[in-house]
């Protein structure tokens, strides 16, 4: 019988990988880890819109970039909100929530019977002659919605009331583009 003295063969080895393809291979796996940990927030949790019209001029630009935040679904008058008309995504303010009455006559905006003070709105609001009959009494689910450019908006005055689902989220950021 024949015995092999001092063990393996130097081709039976196993080779040591280089130490640098190593730390690569361990970038690039925390890379990607962080990379779909950020996908799926912002999918699931956070959200980002660059604005892209004037309906909340001079409050809000069109290039300006909001984050907002889609599990809070508690809303109050005052919020802004993105949401969803037609396959566009729009943002505006909430004015009324459930079981309000809204009226827009020709002094403004009513909300329950009371004249509405709207400190950062500079322009009036009216109805639209093709837009919904008020007063509007909204239901258990749904709020009323306006942009702060009243005279260039498409808002709930021509739409209606918008239900909580249609809301993505509430802001939370802004960021100026600044002309870039």
């Amino acid at each position: 019988m024949l015995y092999k003295i001092g063990g393996k063969r130097g081709r039976d080895r196993p080779q040591a990988k280089d130490p640098v393809i190593q730390a690569l291979l361990k970038f690039l796996f925390k890379l990607v880890t962080i990379l779909l940990l950020l996908v799926l927030v912002f999918k699931f949790v956070f959200g980002i819109y660059r604005v892209n019209d004037t309906a909340m001029v001079p409050n809000v630009n069109p290039g300006d970039l909001i984050f907002y935040y889609r599990l809070d679904k508690k809303y109050f008058v005052g919020d802004t909100v993105v949401y969803n008309f037609k396959g566009q995504t729009k943002l505006a303010r909430i004015v009324a929530l459930p079981g309000d009455k809204v009226d827009v006559d020709e002094h403004g905006l009513k909300v329950n019977g009371s004249r509405q003070y709207e400190p950062k709105i500079f322009k009036e609001t009216q109805a639209f002659k093709d837009g919904v009959s008020f007063p509007l009494q909204l239901g258990t689910d749904e709020v009323f919605v306006l942009a702060d450019n009243r005279d260039k908006a498409a808002d709930s005055r021509l739409f209606g009331a918008l239900k909580r689902s249609q809301i993505s989220g509430k802001i939370f950021n802004l960021i100026r583009s600044r002309g870039i």
